[in-house]
């Protein structure tokens, strides 16, 4: 902790260090593929360090605790999804259906926990600017933005919560893809028949 109350971040986090960075990926990959298989309050630190092969000691040079180390992990599969420059924001909302579709159980796994705020946020800051390029010609964008966003959100959680039924990468695209054509302007008949 320090002196002003502020939980101190762990001394490795930022760390340019090769060496730090690939024992960081191997910590942030040994929680990804443990949340997947089970609930995060199932998971402990040690199950991470032994997956890593590092120390506990390593992990808090790295991490605060399990949820850090949990949040980061998704966080950072999320960013590999990120877009590339000048890519059509579609695209990145499709990856992100078909990530989603595939990883239905860390949904199931991650909430409700308290990884599972920092993560929607690493969810939103993917989203938000795709989302923000959809409507841009539109009145009032930002607030659209995050209308399409929370939209999105909620065509992907509902399948993964087990509210309805599993959803494949194809039915979410199409879900998806049927709200951002009304924001369009295209007819969205075709979406809704198959």
């Amino acid at each position: 902790m320090s002196t002003n109350g502020v939980p101190r971040a762990p001394a490795r986090t930022g760390s340019a260090d090769p060496r730090a960075a690939r024992v960081r990926d191997r910590l942030r990959r040994a929680a990804f593929e443990l949340i997947e298989g089970r609930r995060v309050e199932r998971i402990s630190v040690s199950d991470i360090t032994q997956l890593a092969g590092v120390s506990r000691q390593v992990f808090y040079q790295h991490f605060r605790d399990r949820d850090d180390a949990v949040a980061q992990a998704v966080a950072a599969s999320f960013r590999e999804l990120a877009p590339g420059d000048g890519e059509d924001p579609r695209a990145v909302i499709h990856r992100l259906c078909e990530f989603s579709a595939r990883h239905a159980e860390l949904y199931r796994n991650l909430y409700p926990s308290a990884a599972s705020q920092q993560t929607a946020n690493a969810y939103r800051d993917l989203l938000h600017p795709a989302c923000l390029r959809l409507v841009e010609h539109l009145p009032d964008p930002a607030t659209l933005a995050d209308f399409v966003l929370g939209g999105i959100i909620e065509i992907l959680r509902l399948p993964a919560e087990g509210s309805a039924a599993p959803a494949t990468a194809e039915s979410l695209r199409r879900r998806v893809d049927a709200c951002l054509d009304v924001i369009s302007g295209a007819s969205v008949t075709a979406h809704f028949e198959a």
